[in-house]
C-alpha cells in the first residue's frame, strides 16, 4: 500500500518564476484551443501538433507536462475552457532537483536555486520518494512549491479483524463506531460569524471595507482545515485496528434538501476531512475503504432491518431498539462485516404472501385495479 502526501513550501518569488507561470498559462490555452477545435483527447496526437510551437517559450519537460494538463482539462470540460491561471508541473530529477534544503528548478532561461526552511512536521516526508510536483503563485503574489511525496507502507497484519466505521454529517462532523462524537456546534457558530462579517462588509462597500475583506479572505478555509486536521488525527491515532470504512459521498450536493440544509451542505468540507483521514490511515498502515451510502442510516445495525430515523434518533420495531443515536447507528452499519449483504437485502424487490391462502397479494391488487378500470 502506497502512501502519498503533499507538503506546501514557500519559496522566493522571482521575475523568472512569474515569467514561467505567464507563458505556461498562455501555452495551456494554445493546447486547449487546438485540442478543442480538432477534438483531440490523446496526449501523443496533440504533442505532434503543438510541441514545436510551445517549445519556443517553455523548457522541454514543462512543455510536455503542459500538453498533458491541457488534455486533462479538455476531457472534463463541457464547453471550451478559458485558462486564466495555471500551475507548472516539475518532474524530479528531469527539471527539478532537491539537495538538503536547496531546491533547483529549470525555468525558461536558466536554472535557479531556492533555499528554504523545512518545517518540523514535514521533516520525515523529505526522506520519501518525490513524485511530480507543482509550482503555484497565489492571489497575493506569493510563490509555493507543492512537493508530492510517496512511500510504500506495510498494512497492519492483526489476527483479529477490527473495522472502524465513520459517519460524516452536519450536526456531528464525524461519529465513529467506537462511540466518539465530534460535534459541529462550535464550527457552525464560527461559520455564522464569518458569514455575518462578510455580508456586513460587502453591503457597506467602502474602500476600507473591501480592504478588510481582502485581509480576512481565506480565514474560514484555514480554520476548517485546522479543525479537519485535528479530527482526522484524533480518529486515526485512537484506532489500532485493520481498516477504516467511510461512505462515498460523491454527488451529495446535487440533491435539494431545502434552503437551510443546502447552505450547510454546500459549506461542508466533507471531502477534505475524508482525504485527511485517508492519507493518515494509509500512512499508519490502516486500510481505507469507501462504500456505497445506500441505506446506511436507515438500516438497524443490530438486526439489519429497515428502521425509522426521526430528528437524530433511530428506532427499530423488529428488535425493539428505541431512541438510539442515528449517526452512531450509521457508523456501526459501516463497520459491520455484512453491510453489503444487508444493503442488497433491503433493495431486493419482494412480494408479500398471504399465509392462509398462499396467494401473492400484489397479484390480487393488480387484478382488482384492472377490474375497476374496465368497469
Amino acid at each position: 500500500m502506497r502512501s502519498v502526501v503533499t507538503a506546501k513550501i514557500k519559496i522566493t518569488t522571482t521575475p523568472e518564476i512569474v515569467r514561467l507561470v505567464k507563458w505556461h498559462t498562455r501555452c495551456i490555452q494554445i493546447c486547449v484551443d487546438v485540442a478543442w477545435e480538432k477534438q483531440i483527447t490523446n496526449n501523443i496526437e496533440l504533442h505532434k501538433i503543438v510541441y514545436n510551437r510551445i517549445r519556443k517559450h517553455l523548457p522541454s519537460q514543462t512543455a510536455i507536462s503542459c500538453i498533458k494538463q491541457a488534455i486533462g482539462i479538455v476531457k472534463k470540460a463541457k464547453s471550451k475552457p478559458v485558462i486564466k491561471h495555471s500551475s507548472p508541473r516539475f518532474n524530479f530529477p528531469r527539471n527539478a532537483n532537491l539537495k538538503n534544503n536547496v531546491l533547483t528548478l529549470r525555468l525558461i532561461k536558466n536554472r535557479e536555486k531556492f533555499t528554504f526552511i523545512i518545517p518540523k512536521h514535514f521533516v520525515d516526508y523529505f526522506t520519501w520518494d518525490i513524485s511530480e510536483s507543482l509550482l503555484k503563485i497565489d492571489k497575493k503574489g506569493r510563490t509555493f512549491f507543492f512537493f508530492t511525496f510517496s512511500k510504500e507502507v506495510d498494512v497492519k497484519d492483526n489476527t483479529s479483524q477490527c473495522s472502524l466505521g465513520i459517519d460524516l454529517g452536519v450536526n456531528n462532523l464525524a461519529v465513529t463506531s467506537d462511540n466518539r462524537f465530534y460535534n459541529s456546534s462550535k464550527v457552525k457558530q464560527k461559520k455564522r460569524s464569518f458569514k455575518y462579517l462578510r455580508d456586513k462588509l460587502q453591503a457597506k462597500g467602502t474602500r476600507s471595507a473591501k480592504r478588510l475583506l481582502r485581509k480576512i479572505s481565506g480565514r474560514e478555509t484555514r480554520y476548517m482545515t485546522w479543525v479537519n486536521h485535528n479530527i482526522s488525527k484524533n480518529i486515526v491515532t485512537g484506532f489500532s485496528g485493520n481498516n477504516i470504512i467511510m461512505e462515498d459521498l460523491k454527488g451529495i450536493r446535487k440533491k435539494n434538501r431545502g434552503r437551510k440544509m443546502n447552505y450547510w451542505i454546500s459549506n461542508w468540507s466533507f471531502f477534505q476531512l475524508q482525504s485527511f483521514i485517508e492519507y493518515k490511515s494509509i500512512k499508519s498502515g490502516i486500510e481505507f475503504v469507501k462504500v456505497k451510502p445506500n441505506y446506511t442510516s436507515q438500516i438497524c445495525h443490530n438486526c439489519g432491518s429497515l428502521g425509522n430515523r426521526v430528528r437524530g434518533c433511530f428506532s427499530c420495531s423488529h428488535c425493539n431498539l428505541h431512541n438510539f443515536n442515528s449517526d452512531l447507528n450509521a457508523s456501526r452499519n459501516l463497520a459491520h462485516p455484512m453491510l453489503v449483504e444487508r444493503q442488497v437485502a433491503v433493495t431486493r424487490p419482494h412480494s408479500r404472501v398471504n399465509d392462509v391462502e398462499g396467494v401473492l397479494l400484489n397479484t390480487i391488487d393488480t387484478e382488482s385495479m384492472v377490474k375497476t378500470h374496465t368497469l
